[in-house]
């Protein structure tokens, strides 16, 4: 789970969380619709202040890059122009040389467009733009500005985080078409919050890397084309339509039915986690459905087992980065792996366990610590490094080590040189890093733990538990170490509930490191390892690092100067470490659990100077005494003395103190000593101590009887151990016999281990050349199994299916590439007759391609997937070759026609013209071929005529000889006869039009047009 945020997020979600609930029946709909979370008001005209207040609106991230500015203003235009709840705030990448983006958004929202500024704070029914070189935070919903600067997260990251942590359920983000992986994060942030996050669905859009990589990154709540998106987010601003929230104090009793149900379908039971979290979890589910209370949700569940585990999922919150507060690993570098690497021998492997890993950032910041220890020396060591969850998809993409590119904002450029590599949609761990990192599901609060550890990392998962369920992962921590084990926990969690299992190493960066068991039940101290950072004036210890042997000459020294009194030695926390003398007077066990706290072993009065002293020591680092401290024992009063002094020696549970008592001189009893006895009373007391000796002795001669006796059952009971003895010796030798039969099997399972790895060698050499030929090759390929589920993808696929590596493993059906919906009849097909199959397919673009369908075959020749190729079809080229020898043969009959003749396309684009056309006019032909009629200085081509022509085109109507008189730039005034001709086009393609310009001045003009001409406009059909 992930780390916990401290933000004002809590007073924010306090105020005005009353919302009328929308009446659910839309669940059956084709797509699921969606609900603001709380905080909807009354409606208000746009630019005035919104009627429910700032804090009831719903801020709406929208994020693009270059390539999204059509998405973008397509959002903004389907807006409401006024009565919305919603505050829009656009991120865009833009380059240089576009229109600034202020001004596309001005022209296309219906809303009023401002640009952020210092302490602009946001408003509903407002767009509001980031300004470019720019990077925005929030503080409640007014904007904190700073400049980008190079490097680190992208603004929109920021943003998303920001947005995240302040508003929590009432945060949206929506990731548009562009390129790269801004917001990736961020929106992972957004839904970890319990907002909710969209993507245009990449098959729409005009560029699909950033909402592929938010798809990937796992933070996408729903993929849908921009009309959708925006339908979606003028249902959630309507004012009155938001959610009322469930049983926000007090037990539901129905919350405990839907953890059975959960308990029940997925294996985990989360009655102990805690309440707030899971509410805002299973609230952020009904919101999605548009479920108002918990009770139909839970019968929503009842009746829609796989909305089970989309809780599940949702419950097991996934935010993690590389290297998340980089000072707890600079810590580990300095504090813990030097001891853990100290004297290694190197057939003992280093064990780490990450609990809650979820997608594994927090594994591979680990092992790239550790090599940076290492260095050289890091292939002279065995590392297992084990992570765990129990989110099955977050281990899947841990396994892959597959990121967003833009996890360089985490991660420096010489750790992502050194150990990443660039594959297609992201970034991957290198092999030779993922090989030390080990993945599985489980549970840390209830399954048996790994053994043999020498850290476990668990930071930022028990927040989320309860104080019960805090103690048992402890005490699962503390069985799973080593003795000389380490602990690191996040930033708000510590070992407060179990502070005798733990001792502080580094309080700041919350690593403890594991106390021995037999001194952890007595509260003491385990030695500290070697080599424990500590200030230099307390480095007055021997190389094997200090031990309780230092602190008791220390001790022994100070008391033997002081006449010996009673005392104890405690820690930092008050834990008695050693008892001195006779501390029975002062010092008694407290009723209930036991414990070794000073203050709660005190007497009656003891403990306001006792408390006093030790302050005064711990800040002044001396001597601190108090005097006639008057202590209750039974009936009788004492005045005690006590005396603080803080030892030079540390312990790793941090400085140690002598607490010494010692009989008040100044005061003895509260009766002022005993009275003067009168001699017959000292013959009665000694009378009276004579009879007690009697009864001694006749006590003492019983306790011998019963010794006697014991002996002789003792005499008998070792004979039957020496028979007992014999008995085990003749299993002794049935064990050794079995032990040697034991390394006959270890030897037979090394050999076969020693087989096993080099098959896996092989393997990846093999899987090594597979991956050169399928990254070499330009022909499209997708490797498919017998479920439909993707293998392999070659990089053409991208190009021209629209799949990523990030794509693997799912299925075939989920990905629809585009352009070809019936990828799936194929392949049964195949698959069934078991031969291959090809279909001939189009692509948008026009290109024909022959989609080749082969069944794969396993060395037994068993059918298990198939393989799919897509070749270019040659049929466009032929056709391609058949238009160009077309033009060129009516380039060649223009050449030898004697009349002024110009050839039109649907748009009036000049295409051909005849030579007695260019001499008539006194124009190159290269001067107008291509160009719009309307371009060319012909002094006839009015728009009056243009509009002519184009009634020809639509209604198939002729124009003859139409009379024109024009004056020509080399020609002077002529007198024209204009005649067109429709040419009826191919199915799909624009007509086209033969215009005739005679020269008819003086009454003189050239040769009529070609017999039949006429009636050629009419041999197409209308």
């Amino acid at each position: 789970m992930p780390e916990h945020k401290k933000t004002r997020r809590t007073q924010f979600r306090a105020t005005g969380q009353s919302d009328s609930a929308r009446p659910p029946g839309g669940e059956a709909a084709s797509r699921r619709e969606l609900d603001p979370s709380p905080g909807a008001g009354g409606s208000s005209a746009a630019g005035e202040p919104y009627s429910g207040g700032d804090l009831r609106c719903l801020v709406v991230c929208v994020v693009a890059t270059a390539g999204g500015r059509g998405a973008v203003a397509e959002l903004l235009r389907r807006l409401p122009s006024r009565d919305t709840c919603l505050s829009l705030v656009l991120i865009y990448s833009e380059d240089p040389w576009e229109t600034p983006f202020l001004e596309l958004a001005t022209q296309s929202s219906p809303l009023p467009v401002i640009e952020l500024r210092q302490g602009t704070r946001l408003m509903p029914g407002h767009v509001q733009v980031l300004p470019p070189g720019t990077r925005a935070t929030l503080a409640g919903l007014s904007v904190e500005l700073a400049p980008r600067g190079e490097g680190g997260a992208s603004p929109a990251d920021v943003f998303l985080r920001s947005l995240a942590s302040e508003l929590g359920s009432r945060a949206i983000a929506v990731a548009l078409s562009g390129g790269g992986s801004d917001g990736a994060l961020g929106l992972k942030d957004v839904k970890a919050e319990g907002g909710v996050t969209f993507a245009e669905d990449p098959r729409s859009a005009d560029r699909s890397a950033l909402p592929r990589s938010a798809i990937a990154a796992g933070g996408v709540d729903f993929t849908l084309r921009v009309e959708e998106i925006a339908a979606e987010l003028v249902r959630m601003g309507r004012p009155g339509n938001a959610l009322a929230p469930w049983a926000a104090h007090g037990v539901d009793p129905a919350l405990g039915k839907l953890f059975g149900l959960l308990h029940a379908a997925v294996g985990v039971d989360f009655s102990h986690y805690k309440k707030t979290t899971l509410r805002r979890r299973i609230q952020r589910r009904m919101t999605l459905h548009g479920i108002a209370s918990l009770q139909k949700y839970l019968e929503h569940l009842q009746a829609h087992p796989g909305e089970i585990e989309e809780l599940y999922q949702d419950l097991l919150i996934k935010i993690t980065t590389f290297f998340r507060d980089p000072g707890a690993f600079a810590a580990l570098k300095t504090h813990v792996f030097p001891v853990l690497m100290h004297n290694r021998p190197r057939d003992c492997p280093v064990r780490i366990w990450v609990p809650g890993c979820s997608t594994g950032e927090e594994i591979y910041s680990l092992a790239i610590s550790l090599l940076e220890v290492l260095e050289a020396d890091a292939s002279d060591h065995a590392i297992q490094i084990f992570g765990t969850d129990l989110s099955e998809a977050a281990i899947q993409q841990a396994r892959a080590g597959i990121y967003v590119e833009s996890l360089a904002s985490d991660v420096d450029p010489g750790r992502l040189r050194r150990f990443f590599v660039r594959v297609q949609g992201g970034v991957q761990v290198n092999k030779s890093l993922r090989d030390l990192c080990i993945f599985s599901r489980h549970n840390a609060a209830a399954d048996p733990p790994l053994s043999k550890l020498d850290l476990i990392s668990c930071r930022n998962l028990m927040i989320y538990m309860e104080p019960s369920l805090q103690r048992r992962l402890l005490h699962t921590f503390h069985q799973a170490l080593k003795p000389t084990g380490f602990l690191l926990l996040g930033s708000s969690e510590g070992t407060g509930t179990m502070p005798d299992l733990f001792g502080i190493v580094d309080r700041t960066h919350r690593i403890f490191c594991k106390r021995a068991a037999s001194d952890a039940s007595l509260g003491l101290a385990a030695p500290a390892p070697p080599s424990v950072a500590a200030p230099a004036a307390d480095k007055q210890r021997s190389a094997e690092g200090p031990s309780m042997d230092a602190v008791r000459k220390e001790a022994d020294a100070i008391v033997m100067a002081h006449h010996a009194p009673a005392g104890v030695v405690v820690d930092e926390e008050m834990q008695i470490l050693q008892f001195r003398g006779k501390t029975g007077p002062y010092l008694e066990p407290a009723p209930g659990d036991a414990s070794l706290h000073l203050f709660k072993m005190a007497r009656e009065g003891l403990l306001l100077d006792l408390r006093g002293a030790i302050d005064a020591s711990m800040s002044s680092w001396a001597m601190a005494r108090r005097a006639q401290v008057k202590v209750r024992q039974g009936e009788k009063l004492r005045y005690v003395d006590i005396e603080v002094w803080p030892l030079k020696v540390r312990l790793p549970q941090g400085r140690c103190f002598l607490v010494l008592f010692s009989e008040s001189r100044a005061a003895g009893l509260d009766a002022g000593g005993e009275p003067t006895q009168s001699a017959p009373q000292k013959d009665m007391e000694l009378v009276q101590l004579r009879r007690e000796l009697v009864a001694t002795r006749e006590y003492l001669q019983s306790i011998i009887d019963e010794l006697e006796a014991t002996n002789e059952e003792l005499l008998c009971a070792n004979e039957e151990l020496l028979a007992s003895n014999d008995e085990l010796h003749r299993m002794n030798d049935a064990l050794e016999s079995f032990h040697e039969e034991l390394q006959s099997l270890n030897q037979e399972l090394t050999t076969v281990n020693e087989e096993l790895h080099s098959s896996n060698v092989a393997l990846g050499l093999a899987n090594d050349e597979l991956q050169d030929v399928l990254a070499s090759t330009n022909v499209p390929v997708v490797l498919l199994d017998a479920d439909l589920r993707i293998r392999r993808v070659t990089g053409a696929a991208d190009r021209v299916l629209g799949l990523a590596a990030g794509d693997v493993g799912r299925s075939i059906l989920d990905v629809k590439p585009r352009s070809w919906a019936d990828i799936a009849p194929v392949v049964a097909e195949a698959l069934d007759t078991r031969s291959t199959v090809e279909r001939h397919v189009e692509e948008r673009d026009g290109r024909s391609y022959v989609m080749r369908v082969r069944p794969s075959r396993t060395a037994e020749a068993e059918v298990d997937g198939a393989v799919i190729c897509w070749l270019e079809s040659d049929a466009p080229r032929r056709a391609g070759r058949e238009l160009a020898g077309t033009r060129e043969r009516i380039s060649a009959v223009f050449e030898v026609l004697r009349h002024p003749f110009l050839l039109l396309d649907g748009e009036l684009r000049i295409r051909a013209a005849t030579r007695r056309y260019c001499e008539l006019f006194m124009v190159a032909l290269g001067d107008i071929e291509g160009r719009p009629l309307s371009a060319i200085d012909a002094g006839w081509n009015t728009p009056e005529l243009e509009q002519r022509l184009r009634d020809v085109l639509q209604r198939s109507a002729s124009l003859v000889d139409l009379r024109v008189d024009a004056v020509l730039t080399r020609a002077g005034r002529k007198t024209l006869s204009l005649s067109a001709f429709r040419l009826q086009a191919d199915e799909g393609e624009l007509p086209a039009l033969l215009l005739v310009v005679e020269d008819r001045t003086g009454g003189e003009k050239d040769e009529g047009a070609p017999p039949g001409l006429r009636s050629a406009r009419r041999a197409g059909p209308d």
